[in-house]
């Protein structure tokens, strides 16, 4: 009789033991379902901003309109594009079944952001500069503080400079590694102002003095003092 009742008590444990797994496991691929529906979500809405852009840009060219107000749009967009990668970035290493799928997304979404890049030539040459264009590769160093030191340059110029950034890591889409290769870059974290590129860990001051050097029209008060964080 104890016998008996011992392996019911067990059978009962292992039965409540895989209801509460697979409860967990159900749950886990409902979220996960929910990020990616999300994350397509996001890559759709910057592929009709980049398309309402590129429409803007073939207006003025058009001579209908004018070209005041369409870089203001391209670094809204760029700045929009850039904190959502974040996100699709963070649905992809929680993915249980669907990394393949967040792959997808994510060179989706560096390929958007290069066709913005290449917007953004196209701009300048058929309205007057006024930007200065950054590319920042990074890696996986959670250490470095590369990020952290465009982000304060970012506030001083605002949409005076425009910062496309590009994970140096992500393998799977061919343009990062065309880029590298184009800049001749092997260590990170990298930085391009324009066309000077700067390998490894770069100073706010060396970076500030590299942007105001390329800056169009007035520069700014910290152009002009070379005040920067330490």
């Amino acid at each position: 009789m104890e016998r008996t009742i011992s392996t019911g008590r067990y059978l009962l444990a292992f039965l409540l033991t895989l209801l509460i797994f697979s409860g967990g496991i159900i749950i886990g691929i409902f979220f996960e379902t929910a990020r990616l529906n999300d994350s397509r979500q996001i890559n759709l809405e910057e592929k009709v901003n980049l398309k309402s852009l590129q429409l803007q840009q073939e207006y003025v060219n058009s001579g209908v309109a004018e070209c005041r107000g369409l870089n203001q749009i391209l670094e809204r967009n760029i700045a929009e594009l850039s904190r959502q990668v974040n996100t699709i970035q963070d649905y992809e290493k929680r993915a249980l079944l669907n990394d393949q799928k967040f792959n997808l997304q994510l060179r989706d979404y560096f390929l958007t952001e290069i066709q913005f890049l290449l917007l953004s030539g196209e701009i300048d040459q058929e309205c007057a500069r006024e930007h200065v264009k950054v590319l920042f590769f990074y890696d996986e160093d959670k250490q470095d503080t590369q990020g952290t030191i465009l982000d304060y340059l970012k506030t001083i110029f605002g949409p005076r400079v425009l910062i496309f950034s590009f994970d140096s890591g992500f393998t799977d889409e061919p343009m990062i590694k065309l880029l590298l290769a184009s800049y001749n870059i092997n260590r990170f974290p990298a930085v391009v102002v324009e066309n000077t590129v700067f390998q490894g860990s770069t100073s706010a001051k060396t970076l500030l003095a590299e942007i105001c050097k390329n800056m169009p029209g007035d520069l700014p008060g910290e152009c002009l003092t070379g005040k920067t964080i330490s």
